[in-house]
């Protein structure tokens, strides 16, 4: 999982960038939002609350459309089917492991 911390990653998002393998994630912090304009592959967008709950999951969000969630802190963009394969539902609450 990659994270986007700075207003140009933020912004830049995956626009640009080859279709996301199903073990590979982008987490946007803090975003409320997030659209696909010039996006040429779905995805699902996971919102995340303060405490890294999910709030809401938008499944296989097709390209040139808009999402958001007014209570989201954050944002987990994986493949589209993605969040679902991993059994992924509204009130999990997200563990971060680091590892070498």
């Amino acid at each position: 999982m990659v994270k986007a911390e700075t207003a140009f990653e933020r912004t830049c998002g995956l626009l640009g960038k080859p279709a996301l393998c199903d073990d590979q994630g982008l987490w946007i912090a803090p975003c409320k939002s997030v659209h696909t304009f010039g996006m040429r592959y779905s995805l699902d967008i996971v919102y995340l609350d303060r405490r890294q709950q999910i709030q809401k999951i938008r499944s296989h969000m097709r390209p040139a459309r808009v999402s958001w969630h007014l209570l989201a802190q954050s944002v987990i963009e994986l493949r589209g089917g993605t969040a679902a394969a991993l059994g992924l539902e509204a009130g999990d609450e997200l563990r971060w492991l680091a590892y070498d």
